[in-house]
C-alpha cells in the first residue's frame, strides 16, 4: 500500500483515551490519545507537526509560528511549504526530527509509529500522539492545542464556527434521496470506510449512505465480493495531490464492472487533501463532498441555500 494511503488508514485506526490538561505555573501536564501522560516545564514553541491537520489547527489558531518542521503530507496553508520537511508522518527519521530542535512532536499512533515515540521520548522530547477518528477527536484537539498555544478562546469560537458549518450543510442536504456509497480509499488491496470514522459521519451530512456504515471500524479491508453484495450506487474516489498517489480507474479493475457504480459511470472524484484532513476545513469538505453526490445542489440559488 503507498505510504500515504497507509498514513490515512493508520491515523483512522488506533484506540485513544479522553485527554485532562492542566496548567500549575507554566508546568503543563495532560494525557495524550495513547494514555501517555505527557509534562510540559513550559508551553511548547518548536513544534514538529507530523499530522497535517493538527499543522491547520495550529495555523487557524494563529500558532502556525511555533511549527519549525512538517511531513512531507503538508500542503495547507500554503505558508507551511516554507518550513522544512523531515519526511514520512509514519516512521519518521529520527535524525532529521532532531536536527530541528523541537520540544513537542504532534504525532499519530500505532504499532509504525511506536518505536519513534518511545525514542522521542527517551530524548526528552514530548511526543504527543493525536487521534484523528471523530468530530469529537476534531473537538478535542481544537482545545488540547488552544490550551497548549494559550488560545482557549480562539479554539472555542474555530469549533462553533465549524458546528455552524457543518450544520449548514445537513440543511442543505436533507430531504434529498440517499445514494448508496462506497469510499474508495485504497486499492490493492480495497480499503473503504466504516462507522469508526468521521468520513462515514461525513457521508451522511453530506446526502449519502455509507454502504459499510455496519462495520464497526474506521477503515475495514473489504472484498470485491462484499462490495457487489451491498451495490453502492455512487464510488467516491479521493485522490490526493500531496502524495501523488492515484489507485487504478475503477472501471479498469477485474470485476470491478460489475458493481453498479463503476457499470453506470457513477464515480464521483474529490480532493483527498480536503477530505482526509480533519481540521478547520472540515466544514468545506463537507460541502464538497455534499456536491460531489449531490451535483445538482450546484444549481441552487445561494438563497435557497
Amino acid at each position: 500500500m503507498d505510504l500515504s494511503i497507509a498514513f490515512v488508514v493508520g491515523a483512522l485506526a488506533f484506540s485513544a483515551v479522553t485527554p485532562e490538561t492542566q496548567a500549575v505555573g507554566d508546568t503543563i501536564r495532560f494525557t495524550d490519545d495513547e494514555g501517555r501522560r505527557i509534562v510540559l516545564a513550559t508551553p511548547p514553541t518548536r513544534i514538529i507537526s507530523l499530522v497535517p491537520a493538527a499543522s491547520e489547527i495550529l495555523y487557524e489558531l494563529g500558532a502556525g509560528d511555533r511549527i519549525v518542521a512538517r511531513s512531507r503530507f503538508d500542503n495547507y496553508p500554503p505558508a507551511i511549504l516554507a518550513l522544512p520537511s523531515v519526511g514520512d508522518a509514519v516512521r519518521p527519521a529520527a535524525e532529521l526530527v532532531l536536527a530541528h530542535s523541537p520540544d513537542m512532536v504532534l504525532m499519530v499512533g500505532g504499532a509504525d509509529n511506536r518505536r519513534a515515540v518511545e525514542e522521542f521520548t527517551r530524548l526528552g522530547i514530548a511526543a504527543v500522539v493525536i487521534r484523528i477518528n471523530t468530530f469529537d477527536d476534531l473537538e478535542r484537539n481544537i482545545q488540547r492545542l488552544g490550551r497548549l498555544t494559550a488560545r482557549e478562546e480562539t479554539g472555542s469560537r474555530l469549533w462553533e464556527r465549524l458546528q455552524g458549518e457543518l450544520a449548514a450543510v445537513g440543511d442543505l442536504t436533507e430531504g434529498l434521496t440517499r445514494p448508496s456509497i462506497y469510499y474508495d480509499v485504497a486499492y490493492p488491496p480495497a480499503f473503504t470506510i466504516g462507522a469508526q470514522s468521521y468520513l462515514d459521519s461525513l457521508m451522511s451530512l453530506a446526502g449519502g449512505r455509507n454502504v459499510f456504515g455496519d462495520v464497526n471500524a474506521p477503515s475495514p479491508q473489504v472484498s470485491l465480493e462484499a462490495i457487489a453484495v451491498r451495490e453502492p450506487q455512487i464510488l467516491i474516489r479521493p485522490l490526493s495531490r500531496s502524495s501523488g498517489y492515484r489507485p487504478p480507474d475503477p472501471a479498469g479493475r477485474p470485476g470491478w464492472s460489475a458493481l453498479p457504480a463503476v457499470r453506470n459511470g457513477d464515480i464521483r472524484t474529490v480532493d483527498a487533501d480536503l477530505l482526509h484532513r480533519l481540521g478547520p476545513r472540515i466544514g468545506q469538505a463537507a460541502r464538497a463532498l455534499a456536491l460531489a453526490i449531490h451535483p445538482e445542489l450546484a444549481e441552487r440559488p445561494e438563497d435557497d441555500e
